[in-house]
Parts: structure tokens; C-alpha cells; sequence
């Protein structure tokens, strides 16, 4: 006989191997997830014979653990047919409980093996969880809980006074003792009717212990409420709104003060204008004007804002300077803004005396003279004044001020409290050179010339002394007469250099555009030595009178030389050639220069009557006449003019015996400069006037440096406005007998005892 059984299938539909054969048909049963205490039962019945029935419960405790659906089989067994009827109950709290649905279905087991799934769907509403199915009005169907929204409401309950059936037993507060109340409909906590009824529990409104409540349909309305501007009688006094200030005044132009003094009576804002104004008048003079009110501050703006005027009077009265004339007399005192008031007119200009020229003025006070006032617009100073600057240090020397960039010169530039060429470093100071060939205490350094890219530099002087020094790293060689040969000699001949210039002392030299130099000296020799081991190439003017002055032009091959001598003579020295005497006069001669063969400028002076300072331009034709003019001096000094330097074609300065310093701006008069502070009664041995042709605005241009013959030697700069510049320093225990500065800004001066100083030098 077959037999059939039902089994709980947890997850899956498992039959042991003997049982893979059998017909099974899994049936999953969906219900409620919330129902957990109730009962579910599965009964089976033989379609073909009723007496074969077998039924399985799920309790509860079951149905706690696991969570829908719960998963079911039905298997054959023997002695049934193969169509069985399933019928699923569920009953609300236990097995034994009211039946709150049923579902049936028929399943077919015949043949062998799983049959497709079923599922069976049971209503079982528990929404509030509290173990009681809904009521349902379907036949059948539901439980007993007569709110299951509300676990607080299901038949195992007891009745509390809260206006609901607890109990689900039909009636609400059902044997509770009534007391007297009042029925508080706003729920304010002060009740209006009096009723009888329980005493309600926690949390249950619409009754209240006191009464007096004039509107209980208003929660904001009963005796003890705050009196509100509502247009109610908050606290049932029988007075509404008392206590508020309900007038509201328009304010148009929304300053803060109305118009007044009517007003509008009510509660709220009748419009986005109207405003409270409990402190009463003054009201406003003008709504129309937001900039006007009482006690609003005067501003400047030509509006009476206080509303103080009386006739148009009392007009930006607190601001009293409006009409004046400015501090500095440009314009009038006008509004400036509504807080302040300013000059109507810009701030002048103001120009600072400016003597030399450079851009930069000096702040000392002067009145009516420094700084100038000058309004905006009218005519500014016509010269020796610079606009809005005042930072010079030194403004009688253009080398120097606060807008000016350092430079490696020596100077202080930038007015920095006297530091020279910081923070560059220029590769040295203004420093005596050491070298043996040089510094000698019996030599004599007459006169140094410098290529115009800087190097070579030569030093010649007494005694046939001759030096070069070719680049800034290397040392000085000597060419001298009487130093040793270098190296010595080894087949006899003498140890003696013989490529020096002779026992000459010379006196001028010119450096051309190959490195070599050229020499004037004692009994009118001449001499040109290329710095190596040829011979010095030595001649002469055939005048026995010393040479003062040498210059030469011509930037290819040899160069065309132009030579003074003490005697008043002229002389072109054309290498190879003749030197021809081209004017002799009664001005003994001592310096001589020029910037091309044209034109010349010599200097010197005259003895006898009318002894004193003298000065000739030559023009000359080259190759044919040098044809002399006189210069014209405005005082006389005694002595010689010892050297002339041109820094333009129009721009020279001259030295000479007794301090005399010169200036020439062309032409022929001559103009003596006397530096304040006094006179300087030093005689002056040279000068060069430094003018950087590739840069006219070079601060340096037209400054001209002299060095002295006295025992305590200086180097000195004369500026342009007639002044001693400060630096480069340098004042020695010796004469100071010539200088040069080269394109490049290297200086050197020469002089006795064997000094030669350099800037810069290590």
C-alpha cells in the first residue's frame, strides 16, 4: 500500500533516495509577517476517500523562529488516490483560536517525482503587531482586534478613559466612575461646558478640571492668556488688545520718520510704508526725501537732512570751512563726500629744486623757492626743478641721488648713508696696485694710458721706466731700462731687457687701437713699443724742449699723432715719416687733447708781463696747416694749465698750477670754476672729462676727475654744476701725477714714490 505524509520543508523540497521517486508537490504559504502568535494548520484529504485524512499545526513558538512563507510538501502514500484536497487555516493567537482565514486547493500526485511548486496566500493582518487579527467584514474572514493601528487596542486590554473601546468590547469607557469637568474644545487647558465624565488619562485632551473659558474654540483665548494685538479678547477681560500701541504711521520715503500726525489704528501694518512710532513728534519735514528727517546727521551733500533750517538757512551747517580758500592755494574747500570735505581742485604739483638736474630734488625747505606750489594747470618752473621728487643727497652732483641705480663706480649712487657700489660686487675698490715692477720708492710714474676696451694699461716714467699690465687677471710686465732680461740670457749677452725705450724719462703716452704705446719725453724723444721682444722703435722732434702732450687718431694701421712740447710747438708724427713742426708761439705748452684730427684744444701759459693760464684750439687740416685760435678767459691765473681733456666736441675741462679748474662749453671763452667752500689751492697735474658716447644718459657724463701734484695727492670729480663730488675716494702721502679712466669706468692714477692705483682692484 503507498502512503502519503506532509513535511516541513525549512528552505528546501529534500527527499531521501529511496523517496526520489515519489510524487511531491511544495507548497509555500505567504502570510502576515507580523503574525507570530497565532496558529497555522494544513489538513489533507483523499479526494477519492474522506476517511484518509492527516492534518500538521504550526504554532506560535514554531512561527516565531522563521519568517514567511512557510515552506510545506504533500508526498503520496499507499492506500490513497492520487488527487488529495490541501486545506490551510490560520487562527488568530493559538490552534485553538478564532479562525481569521481559509484557503483550499487540490493537488494532483500522480505519476512520479516533484510536481510544480503551489502557493497559497492567507490574510493575516497584524499591522500593530500585538498578536490580534483585524476585523474583517468579509465572512469568514478576520480576527478580534477592533483597531490594528493601535497595539494599545485589541480584546486583551483594559478599559482606561480615553474616549476609545480598549477592550474591543463595543463600548467605550465602559464602567469607569464619572466625575465633573469641563469640555475644553481648543484645548487651552480651561474648559467651557460643564459635563460629567472619567477622569481621562494621560495624553487625552478636550477636558479640562477648570471652566471660564469666554471662547473655547480658540485656543489663544481664555482667562490668564497674555493680551495679544490680535484684535481678540486674549484673557476673556472683556477688553481686546489693551496694552498695545496699535497707531501705524505712513513713512513714504522709508527714513525711518513718518509724516505724521495722522495715523492708522489696528493691529497689523496696513502696508509695507506705514511704521510704530511710539516716541510722538517731531515728525518728518520732507517723506518725499529719505536723505531728510529730524536728528538725522548733517551731511555734506547741500541737503538740509536734520531739518534744521529755518528759511533755507541751516544748510550743511556743520561742515564751516566749505568756501575757503585751500592750504596751498588751489581752489575752495567743497564737499568732498556726505563725512568730509576737500579742495575742489587737484593737488598741485610740486617741484623740488633740482641744481643738478638729475630728476631728483632736495626736501630742505625754502620758501617760495623749494619746493614750488604750482596748481594743476598753470605753468611749471622752467628749469633746476624736478616734479614731485625730493630724495637727493647731494644735488649739485648729478652722480648721485635716491633714484639713481648703484653703479660700479666708486660713488655712492643711490644716496645710500655713503656706501659706494654696494650691493654689487664690482671686482674691487680704488686700491694701490702691488707689484714689484711698480712700487718702488726712487720710481716715478709720470703717465699711464689705456686701450678703450680697457686693457692693456701702460705706466711710463722717470728713468726709462715702462710697464703693461694686458688684462685685469694678469700682472704688470715691465719694459723698463736697467730691469733685468726675463728670463736671464744664457749665451753671455747682457742681462739687461733690450726692448726698453732708453734712459728717457718720460712725460706723455697715448695707447692706439692695437696695444701699443706711444711716448713723449724729456729733450723732445718719441717712442712707440709694442709689448714684446722687438725693440722699442725711439726718435724724436729735434727740439731739445720736453714733450707735454701727446694724441693720436686712426682706428686701423698706424695712426696719425699730434705732439706739444714745453716751448710752445705743435707737431704731426706720422709713423715712419718726418715729425713736422706745424706752429710755434710764445704759450709754453702742457696738455693737449682732442676727439679727432680736426680739431685740437692745447694748454699752457706764458711768463713775463702779463704772465698766467693759457688756452688755443687748433683747427687742422689733415696732412696740411693746424691753424691756432686764441681762447678767452674770464680771470687769470698764475702758472701753467697743466691738462686739457674734451668730452664732447663742445664740452672740455682744463687744469693747472694755483687750483685753477676750467670749464669750456666751445667756442673760445674759457670759465674759471670756483667749487663753494672756498678756493683749491692745489696744484692740479691732470684731468679727464668722462663722457659714455653709447649712453647719453649716464650720470657720469661730463664729470671730469683731476688728480693734484701736492704732497698729499687726491683724486678729486668736479661735477657739471660746479661741485666736488664725493668718491671715488682717494688722497695719498704723495704726488699724484696723472690719471686715465677707460670706456669701461676702469680708472688709474699714477704718480711718485712707485704708486699706481686702480678701480677696481682687488
Amino acid at each position: 500500500m503507498r502512503r502519503i505524509a506532509l513535511f516541513l520543508f525549512p528552505l528546501l523540497l529534500v527527499a531521501c533516495s529511496k523517496d526520489k521517486e515519489q510524487a511531491n508537490v511544495a507548497i509555500d504559504i505567504n502570510y502576515d509577517s507580523n503574525f507570530k502568535t497565532g496558529c497555522i494548520v494544513m489538513e489533507a484529504v483523499d479526494a477519492a476517500n474522506a476517511d484518509n485524512v492527516l492534518t500538521n499545526s504550526f504554532d506560535g513558538e514554531k512561527l516565531a523562529n522563521q519568517s514567511p512563507p512557510l515552506k510545506l510538501a504533500v508526498l503520496l502514500r499507499e492506500g490513497w488516490g492520487t488527487d488529495v484536497r490541501v486545506t490551510v487555516r490560520a487562527h488568530e493567537q493559538s490552534c485553538g483560536g478564532k479562525q481569521v482565514d481559509e484557503q483550499s486547493l487540490v493537488v494532483d500526485l500522480s505519476g512520479t517525482g516533484a510536481k510544480p511548486k503551489r502557493t497559497v496566500e492567507l490574510e493575516t493582518p497584524d499591522a500593530d503587531g500585538d498578536g490580534f487579527v483585524a476585523v474583517s467584514s468579509e465572512a469568514g474572514k478576520g480576527g478580534t482586534d477592533c483597531d490594528d493601528g493601535d497595539a494599545m487596542r485589541n480584546p486583551s486590554q483594559q478599559e482606561v478613559c480615553d474616549d476609545k473601546d480598549n477592550n474591543c468590547a463595543g463600548g467605550a469607557d465602559e464602567g469607569l466612575p464619572l466625575v465633573a469637568m469641563f469640555r475644553d474644545v481648543d484645548g487651552d487647558g480651561v474648559g467651557g461646558e460643564a459635563i460629567q465624565h472619567c477622569v481621562p488619562v494621560a495624553g487625552v485632551s478636550g477636558y479640562a478640571m477648570a471652566g471660564g473659558d469666554c471662547k473655547d474654540n480658540d485656543p489663544e483665548v481664555a482667562p490668564g492668556k497674555t493680551e495679544l494685538c490680535d484684535e481678540k479678547d486674549n484673557n476673556c477681560d472683556g477688553t481686546t488688545d489693551e496694552g498695545h500701541d496699535k497707531k501705524w504711521y505712513l513713512d513714504d520715503d522709508g527714513d525711518g520718520v513718518p509724516q505724521g500726525p495722522a495715523f492708522t489704528s489696528q493691529c497689523t501694518s496696513p502696508g509695507p510704508k506705514y511704521m510704530k512710532y511710539p516716541s510722538g513728534p517731531p515728525f518728518d519735514c520732507d517723506d518725499a526725501d529719505a536723505r531728510r528727517a529730524p536728528n538725522k546727521p548733517e551731511l555734506c551733500d547741500g541737503i538740509d537732512n536734520n531739518c534744521a533750517s529755518v528759511g533755507g538757512v541751516a544748510i550743511d551747517e556743520t561742515f564751516t570751512t566749505i568756501g575757503n580758500s585751500c592750504a596751498q592755494g588751489c581752489g575752495t574747500i567743497q564737499c568732498a563726500s556726505e563725512a568730509s570735505v576737500a579742495c575742489n581742485a587737484p593737488e598741485p604739483d610740486l617741484y623740488y629744486q633740482d641744481l643738478d638736474g638729475d630728476g631728483d630734488g632736495v626736501a630742505t625747505v625754502i620758501p617760495d623757492v623749494n619746493p614750488k606750489i604750482v596748481c594743476q594747470g598753470a605753468q611749471p618752473p622752467a628749469s633746476g626743478y624736478a616734479l614731485g621728487l625730493d630724495g637727493d643727497c647731494d644735488d649739485r652732483d648729478s652722480a648721485r641721488s635716491s633714484i639713481q641705480a648703484e653703479l660700479c663706480d666708486g660713488i655712492d649712487n643711490n644716496c645710500s648713508n655713503g656706501v659706494a657700489d654696494e650691493p654689487a660686487s664690482c671686482g674691487g675698490t680704488l686700491n694701490q696696485v702691488a707689484s714689484h715692477h711698480l712700487s718702488s720708492d726712487n720710481q716715478q710714474w709720470n703717465t699711464v694710458a689705456v686701450h678703450a676696451s680697457g686693457y692693456p694699461v701702460w705706466v711710463a716714467g722717470e728713468n726709462g721706466k715702462l710697464a703693461v699690465r694686458r688684462s685685469a687677471s694678469a700682472k704688470f710686465e715691465s719694459f723698463s731700462f736697467g730691469d733685468p732680461a726675463t728670463p736671464a740670457p744664457t749665451d753671455g749677452s747682457p742681462a739687461i731687457r733690450p726692448n726698453n725705450c732708453g734712459d728717457i724719462d718720460w712725460r706723455v703716452s697715448w695707447v692706439d687701437s692695437s696695444g701699443r704705446v706711444f711716448l713723449g719725453g724729456a729733450a723732445g724723444a718719441l717712442a712707440v713699443h709694442n709689448g714684446t721682444t722687438d725693440a722699442c722703435a725711439v726718435g724724436g722732434t729735434g727740439q731739445s724742449a720736453v714733450v707735454t702732450g701727446l694724441v693720436g687718431f686712426g682706428t686701423t694701421g698706424d695712426p696719425v699723432l699730434y705732439v706739444t712740447d714745453s716751448t710752445g710747438r705743435i707737431f704731426r708724427w706720422i709713423l715712419g715719416g718726418a715729425v713736422t713742426e706745424l706752429e710755434d708761439n710764445a704759450v709754453n705748452y702742457y696738455g693737449l687733447h682732442g676727439l679727432r684730427e680736426e680739431f685740437l684744444l692745447a694748454v699752457g701759459g706764458t711768463t713775463g708781463s702779463g704772465s698766467g693760464q693759457r688756452f688755443r684750439s687748433y683747427a687742422v687740416t689733415p696732412g696740411g696747416a693746424a691753424t691756432p685760435t686764441s681762447g678767452v678767459h674770464s680771470s687769470n691765473v698764475e702758472g701753467n694749465a697743466r691738462a686739457v681733456w674734451m668730452g664732447t666736441d663742445n664740452k672740455a675741462c682744463a687744469v693747472g698750477e694755483n687750483g685753477a679748474v676750467w670749464r669750456w662749453n666751445g667756442g673760445t671763452p674759457w670759465t674759471r670754476v670756483e667749487p663753494p667752500g672756498g678756493p683749491v689751492t692745489s696744484s692740479f697735474s691732470s684731468v679727464v672729462m668722462r663722457y659714455d658716447a653709447e649712453n647719453a644718459q649716464n650720470p657720469l657724463n661730463e664729470h671730469c676727475y683731476m688728480v693734484d701734484s701736492s704732497t698729499n695727492g687726491r683724486l678729486r670729480r668736479l661735477t657739471p654744476s660746479g661741485t666736488w663730488g664725493s668718491g671715488p675716494d682717494l688722497q695719498t702721502n704723495a704726488r699724484l701725477h696723472d690719471l686715465a679712466i677707460a670706456p669701461t669706468g676702469d680708472v688709474w692714477v699714477v704718480g711718485e714714490g712707485g704708486r699706481v692705483f686702480h678701480y677696481p682692484e682687488p
